[in-house]
């Protein structure tokens, strides 16, 4: 019962990280099937690794020692990051945040898989050492890969290539480098306590490089989101604070229009805000394939926003973008204005003034309140 115990935990315990770490992607642009998709190349590298380092200490090239120290990090590292390389170069990769948690995945597919076996190499301290990896060794493996897929998403938002490819080798380096400290540290008996921290360490450092990611990414939103993707200055600001938006905008909506419409506000924004990210791309991707390819990525975006601002009516969009962004009215004065320059008298004037009083009741319905 206990080996039982023992192996769900070494299998369950991190994968919850990775998915307590995607709560940190505001702009939900990590795809869930893309993160599965890296634990199954992190468990496929395991099993290669697993070949690779024996036979080396077999053939005499190395003693174990020497392979655990300095071979097991170099070969583990290139063999998790196969499958980053090629996210990364997709043209439906976004930044940082999907590198980092990229990165992480295929790094905790290694490690649960290598759990296994340490556990049942261990079976009379089986729970002792399932709790001990997954705080630890689990979180170092997590972290090295984290710092790779960092580094190749930085590169392929680099406009500066040669800037870009030195960046990818420093996170190479450092991520092979922290692997080979620790493998040394747990090798000479180091106390669990220090691998632990260790571990944590590296996953506070994910974690902050996600944080840091996610503000490059709003000031990519603030900066590329416009009126030609119909997306107005209050909606790109809802989108960059997208953290504060359940708070300030999408209980009271609610509230008003109830649970059906709440869904598709949240999808719109998301969508809104990997537009805005996708265009500040294409200014870093010179390859006209690859900028066509991005180019029909962001018209796709645009038809699903279309679809969606639809299906969500126009009085709650005004509701969105009015009430609780707290739109300046003289944007709906300025569209009035141009109505009446573009047409014989104020035809349509009279469906604006209608919009326009509604919000304003709202407004003060909810003053009154």
């Amino acid at each position: 019962m206990i080996l039982v115990v023992s192996i769900v935990i070494a299998l369950t315990v991190p994968v919850i990280f990775l998915f307590a770490l995607r709560s940190f992607d505001l702009h939900k642009t990590v795809k869930f099937g893309r993160n599965i998709v890296t634990l199954v190349c992190g468990v496929i590298a395991y099993l290669l690794a697993a070949q690779i380092n024996p036979a080396i200490a077999d053939a005499g090239w190395l003693e174990w020692k020497q392979v655990v120290r300095i071979v097991a990090p170099i070969v583990e590292e290139i063999l998790k990051a196969a499958i980053l390389i090629y996210l990364v170069n997709r043209a439906d990769f976004n930044y940082v945040v999907d590198g980092a948690l990229y990165g992480f995945g295929a790094g905790i597919g290694f490690a649960i898989i290598e759990n296994v076996e340490y556990v049942q190499g261990n079976i009379e301290f089986a729970l002792v050492v399932a709790l001990a990896r997954v705080f630890s060794t689990n979180l170092m493996h997590a972290t090295s890969s984290g710092l790779i897929g960092t580094s190749l998403a930085y590169h392929r938002g680099e406009t500066n290539k040669k800037r870009g490819l030195l960046v990818v080798l420093g996170g190479y380096i450092l991520a092979m480098f922290f692997h080979g400290v620790f493998n040394t540290m747990v090798n000479a008996g180091t106390f669990l306590a220090f691998a632990i921290i260790y571990g944590v360490i590296g996953a506070a450092l994910i974690w902050l490089v996600i944080r840091n990611g996610m503000a490059a990414q709003r000031g990519w939103v603030g900066e590329k989101l416009g009126m030609e993707d119909r997306v107005t200055k209050e909606e790109t600001r809802a989108v960059t604070s997208i953290d504060k938006m359940v708070e300030t905008l999408i209980e009271p909506f609610q509230e008003r229009f109830g649970d059906d419409k709440v869904p598709l506000v949240k999808e719109l924004m998301y969508k809104q805000a990997e537009m805005g990210i996708k265009r500040k791309l294409l200014d870093a991707t010179p390859s006209p394939t690859k900028r066509k390819e991005v180019e029909e990525i962001i018209q796709g975006l645009y038809k699903e926003m279309e679809i969606l601002r639809k299906q969500i009516g126009m009085y709650p969009m005004m509701f969105v973008r009015e009430v609780y962004l707290g739109q300046d009215s003289r944007v709906w004065d300025r569209l009035q204005t141009r109505i009446a320059e573009t047409s014989t008298g104020q035809k349509g004037g009279g469906l604006w003034d209608m919009a326009t009083n509604k919000i304003k009741q709202s407004k003060s319905q909810e003053e009154n309140q």
